[in-house]
Formats: C-alpha cells, sequence, structure tokens
C-alpha cells in the first residue's frame, strides 16, 4: 500500500483488508463447490427426486453448499463495493465493513467442510450436528451505515436472488406430489416474494441518493432480505425443515435454563476443565499446581462456577457440543489453564451475557495470571476459529509458562 493511501485510509478511519482479502482467496474454492451441486441439483431434477424423500447426504450436501456461498458472496461484494466507492483507499474499509466480512468469511470453511463430508458419506446428516436452517452472523452496527456498505449489501442480495430464484424454479420441477406439499410450496414462493419486496424497495431508496438518516431503513431491509434468502435456500435443499420454520425473526438466543445450584464451598476443582481430556491434565504435576492457584486467587468463584453452569446447561440441552475437525475427532482443550474444551455453538444462546450464534466456537477462559500485577481476574468467553497448537500456557501468577 502506498503512504497516499494509508494517509487516505487514516483520515477516513479505515481499517486494512488484507486478512479480509486472504480469506477471500483462500474462500474461491466456492464457486466451483457452488457449480458441483447446481450440477447435482439439475441431475436430481432431471431424475424426479424428491428431496422430501431423496437422499438426506445430498440435502446435506446443497443445503451446506449454499451457505457457503451466500457467506462468500457477501463478504466479496462488501469489500468490492467499498473499494469501487472510493479507489484512493483501496485495501482498506470502515470498520463495519470490516466487521460484518469477517464474521462471514469465517464461517466459511466450515460450511465447505460440511458439505464435503456429505458428498463423501451418505450417512453423515448435518441436520444433527447444527440446529437448521442456520442464521447468518450478527449484523456488524454503524450509525449512519456507510453508503458504499449499502450498495454491497444491495450487491449480493441481487446475486443471491439470482442463485435462489433458479433453485426454487429446480425444486419445484421434482415435486410430483404437489398436492401433497402445496401449503410449503406456496410458504417458499412467500419467503421469496418477501426478500425481492425488500430488497427491491432499499433499491428503490438507494437510487434516490439518500441522507444518512435514511441509511438505517434501507439497512434493515437489505438485511431482511439476505436473511430470508440465506433460509430460503436452506429450505429447498432441505424442505423437511419448512413445516417448523417460523420466519427470520423467530430464533431468539435465550440462556440455558435448569442451572444447577452452584455450591461454591463444595465444588470439584477440575470442573473447568475438558472433561474428555481432564484425566491428561490431571495426570500433570504443573497443571496441578495451575488448577490450585487459579482457584486460590479467584475473588469470586461462585461467579465462575455459574458460567461453567450456564456452559454445562446448554451441552445437555444441546445448544452447544464439542467442537470437532473433519475426522470426527474432538479439538481437544484449549492451551491455557484451566485446559476448557472447545465448544460449537448448534443453536442461538447466550452465555456470560454473551449471545452466541449457530456455528460460532468458544472456550471459556478463567486466568489469575495478572492478579499478582495488579491486573483482573480473567472470566472470559472467547469466540475465534480455534487450530491445534502444542503450546502449553499455565497462566500461573507466578509468571512461569510450559512450551
Amino acid at each position: 500500500m502506498s503512504l497516499i493511501t494509508r494517509m487516505a485510509a487514516a483520515f477516513k478511519g479505515e481499517v486494512s483488508a488484507e486478512e479480509l482479502e486472504a480469506y477471500r482467496r483462500a474462500g474461491g474454492f466456492v464457486y466451483t463447490e457452488l457449480q458441483q451441486t447446481e450440477a447435482l441439483r439439475s441431475k436430481l431434477a432431471a431424475e424426479g427426486v424428491n428431496l422430501w424423500h431423496g437422499p438426506q447426504a445430498a440435502a446435506g450436501q446443497l443445503l451446506c453448499t449454499w451457505n457457503a456461498f451466500v457467506l462468500q458472496a457477501i463478504g466479496e461484494h462488501l469489500l468490492d463495493a467499498d473499494y469501487a466507492a472510493d479507489p484512493r483507499t483501496v485495501g482498506y474499509v470502515p470498520q463495519v465493513t470490516s466487521l460484518q466480512v469477517g464474521a462471514c468469511f469465517a464461517q466459511v470453511e466450515g460450511w465447505v467442510s460440511r458439505a464435503r463430508q456429505a458428498a463423501g458419506n451418505s450417512r453423515y446428516l448435518v441436520e444433527k450436528e447444527i440446529l437448521l436452517p442456520a442464521d447468518l452472523p450478527e449484523w456488524a452496527e454503524a450509525s449512519p451505515c456507510p453508503l458504499p456498505h449499502l450498495h454491497g449489501m444491495l450487491a449480493a442480495s441481487r446475486a443471491i436472488r439470482q442463485h435462489a430464484e433458479v433453485a426454487l424454479g429446480a425444486f419445484e420441477q421434482t415435486v410430483a406430489d404437489a398436492d401433497q406439499h402445496r401449503a410449503d410450496l406456496e410458504r417458499l414462493r412467500q419467503l421469496a416474494a418477501e426478500a425481492a419486496t425488500a430488497a427491491d424497495y432499499a433499491e428503490g431508496l438507494l437510487d434516490t441518493d439518500p441522507a444518512p438518516r435514511m441509511h438505517e431503513a434501507i439497512e434493515q431491509r437489505l438485511q431482511r432480505a439476505l436473511d430470508i434468502y440465506y433460509h430460503l435456500g436452506q429450505l429447498i435443499a432441505m424442505p423437511q425443515l419448512i413445516a417448523g420454520y417460523r420466519g427470520p425473526d423467530a430464533r431468539q438466543a435465550v440462556p440455558p435454563a435448569n442451572l444447577a445450584v452452584v455450591d461454591a464451598r463444595n465444588f470439584d476443582p477440575w470442573c473447568l476443565t475438558d472433561p474428555q481430556r481432564r484425566s491428561n491434565w490431571q495426570a500433570d504435576p504443573r497443571a496441578r499446581q495451575a488448577i490450585k492457584e487459579m482457584w486460590d486467587y479467584d475473588p469470586d468463584p461462585a461467579e465462575t462456577l455459574r458460567i461453567q453452569a450456564e456452559i454445562d446447561a446448554a451441552l445437555q440441552q444441546g445448544a452447544v457440543t464439542f467442537a470437532t475437525d473433519s475426522s470426527g475427532e474432538p479439538y481437544g482443550s484449549f492451551y491455557c489453564c484451566p485446559f476448557a474444551a472447545i465448544y460449537l455453538v448448534r443453536r442461538p444462546v447466550v452465555i456470560a451475557g454473551r449471545r452466541l450464534r449457530a456455528m460460532q466456537q468458544f472456550t471459556f477462559e478463567v486466568s489469575a495470571e495478572d492478579v499478582p500485577k495488579g491486573g483482573p481476574f480473567k472470566r472470559e468467553i472467547i469466540v475465534s476459529t480455534f487450530t491445534p497448537t502444542d503450546k502449553i500456557d499455565y497462566c500461573d501468577p507466578d509468571g512461569l509458562h510450559g512450551d
């Protein structure tokens, strides 16, 4: 990036999109996957395969590829619209755009992986792993939303709409028993009409060169259109979901119910540690010492235990599960003491006051490492895309770390 570009971006308060561009390039294979699944969709239609009764793994492949495509398309169009609006700052974007693109790109790999698993294993059922239809990532907020960001959302909705309408047409051709599924087919058409209307209305407002006070109204309509198209593609791929679908506003994140009573005077000090690896850590002398010191420094053990109880309740209710890699193996423990599990969110849930959405990975970090230096005791739900590591951090307050 030239000095002039960096200065112009700094003046506008924009941030580097270098990492986002790397994820864009990495996710480019989504379009090859989309071509393959559209060929599969056409093949199923030609053979008269009704997805209400057809192979469930094929439905999963269609659904997961659709989700990956929508997420990739939103991210790419947001970046391109911002670059087109001001060529002086290509490679930099507003904070709201950076957050939204990052949230979309972060989920692409997971959906492609699931699509490929479904293609390779007829017994793989994504609906057993994730609550479907899945939601788009949380919408980033800005007031007012930058005009190029709105144009990017509109461009994404146009591209996604085209594929959704083709998919819906191909799907309707396969339904030989249309009378039996008339209500569900009408529901799909209704959703397509609702999304198209929201997008068309937003486009009409954008054509007027709207004042900043109008941006929120446009943004809300584009968000709704994209939310509906995301769900519509999933319902077309897996029509068994239609009967229980209540719309994009129906699924709110709720805290786990029926929490166990927390007793801070009598508890297992290893209760925060990944149960899948707990015995390994219990055999490690340094881990035992680190766990003891962590609890010794904890100013409010009841609060720490309460958050873990929320996680345990969400796990028991199926809102979250232990994260696994593409081969189905558990990710393993977080590398910092207390070596908590890595979790995958299956449906929206609130833990420790934080809203978590489907497909996100998280862990619970608890640390007294900074307390002797006057820092705070840390209790934090960390949301990230976790990767394997050989690193171990015992997070002991004396500052002695493992390799």
